[in-house]
Parts: structure tokens; sequence; C-alpha cells
């Protein structure tokens, strides 16, 4: 008898320990599942069909987030390109500021898994994970204009230079503006730029534009869910020319013009 009222009791305290914190506004908690015809990046094409799921967790600002793409490399499926995403942050008065790590579940040349800490530098396909700071701020509802800085601290980010690996620290600048067009419609526009050499322009060069973009979506907002509807367009300006704006499918990531459209469904 005294287990049971032991076990009792505990399941009241927590059954009231969980009303009050859906009461408690600074506890927050979300959940999406996503299908997308093309997972598109900043500018870059990362692969095709794709399914992404992420989960986030937070108090008083503070959150945890955990994001996992499964998809094809492109449409023709030669090979598939799994990534898990970790994340940490504070997001309050319009500010976020975040560590993301990535996992790529890849090879090192020598054909070895890629081990899951790893935060050495490596070059373009040399394997690794990748680490990566962001601050971000929006105004504000009535002035939905937001500003991102990113730039990668940790693991693979480096390029040949006269023998030797360095390191670029790729540094990425968003500017983005959300117009709501009524009855749940919403239009996204982003101009991103990278400022020196940089994984945005496979370390070559220095400034430029990579990412002229625009997102269309619509939003269904059901009883226990939202379901949202979205076309995605991006153009990589960065050396575009007639013969790489677009590609054949086997070589999809080196096309400059990308498109993609898929549905999301969030609780």
């Amino acid at each position: 008898m005294r287990w049971r009222f032991l076990i009792l009791s505990a399941v009241l305290v927590l059954s009231s320990t969980l009303k009050a914190e859906e009461k408690d506004s600074l506890f927050n908690w979300s959940a999406n599942a996503t299908v997308t015809s093309n997972y598109l990046w900043r500018g870059l094409y990362c692969g095709g069909p794709s399914l992404q799921v992420d989960a986030t967790v937070g108090y008083a600002g503070f959150y945890a987030n955990m994001w996992w793409n499964v998809g094809a490399t492109d449409w023709t499926f030669s090979a598939f390109n799994p990534e898990l995403d970790l994340m940490i942050g504070f997001s309050r008065w319009g500010l976020n500021i975040n560590y993301l790590y990535c996992f790529y579940f890849d090879h090192y040349p020598d054909g070895t898994p890629t081990r899951f800490f790893d935060f050495k530098n490596h070059p373009r396909g040399g394997g690794g994970t990748t680490g990566e700071w962001r601050v971000s701020y929006r105004v504000s509802d009535r002035i939905p204009l937001s500003c991102l800085v990113a730039f990668r601290t940790f693991g693979r980010d480096g390029y040949m230079q006269d023998g030797e690996l360095k390191r670029a620290y790729s540094t990425y600048i968003e500017l983005g503006y959300d117009l709501a067009l009524g009855e749940n419609w919403q239009l996204d526009a982003r101009l991103g730029i990278t400022p020196a050499k940089s994984l945005y322009t496979r370390y070559k060069g220095d400034f430029a534009v990579t990412l002229v973009g625009l997102k269309l979506h619509k939003t269904w907002a059901l009883e226990h869910c939202a379901v949202k509807g979205f076309a995605h367009v991006m153009l990589q300006p960065w050396q575009v020319t007639k013969e790489n704006l677009i590609r054949p499918l086997g070589e999809a990531g080196d096309q400059k013009l990308n498109l993609a459209v898929g549905c999301s469904v969030s609780i």
C-alpha cells in the first residue's frame, strides 16, 4: 500500500507540475515535420527530395533544438545525405543568439566514418563536422525586418593555399523582410552576402552576393496543429552563367537557380 501511495502521489505531483508549466508562458515546446522537393540553404543546393523533422524545448528565452534531414542527394537518387543538427540558444526581444553543431554522416578520405565530435579543420570533401555561431535580430511584427550574421568557428571549413590547410571562418550575412499578404499568406524576401573567401563560393574569391531568395507560403491553423504549404526560389548570383543557371538532374548541386515546393506540419 505504501508503494502504491507513493507512486500515486508522484503521478499527481508530476501532473500538477505539467499543468503549471502549460500555464507558464516561460516554458514552451514545438515539433515540426517537413517534406520538400529540394533541400535548399542560403542559396545553395544541398539535396533533392527530403524529409526534415525537428523539435524545440525552451524556458525563459533559453532553448535547445534538434533537426534531422533524410533525403537524396539529387533527383536521380544516386545517394543519400542524412544530417543531424543540434542547437542551443537564447531568444528574447527580437534578438536570437545560438550555436549550431552539424553532423553529416559522411566519411573521411580513407573511407572511415566521420567521428561525431570532430572539431578539426578539414578541406571541402574531406569529411568532418561543423560548428557555427549565429546572431540574428528581428525588429518587430509591425516592422518585419531582420538581419542574420553567421560564422563558422570549428569543424570543417578549410581550403588549401600554398600546400597548407587554411581555415576560412566562413561568414554569412543576410537581410530579410516578411510581408503579410492576408488570408494567412506570407512572402519572405532574403538577400545574402559573404564578405570574404568562404564555403558559399567554394573558397574562391572574396566578397560576393550569394543569395536572392523568395519564399511564398500559406498556413492553415487546425485544432491541434498548423499546416503550411510553401514554394521557395533561390538564385545564387556568384559567377552565374547561362550554362550553370540550370544543370542536368545529376549535376543539380552546381546550378545557380533552385526551386523547392513542399509542406510542413507543426504542433
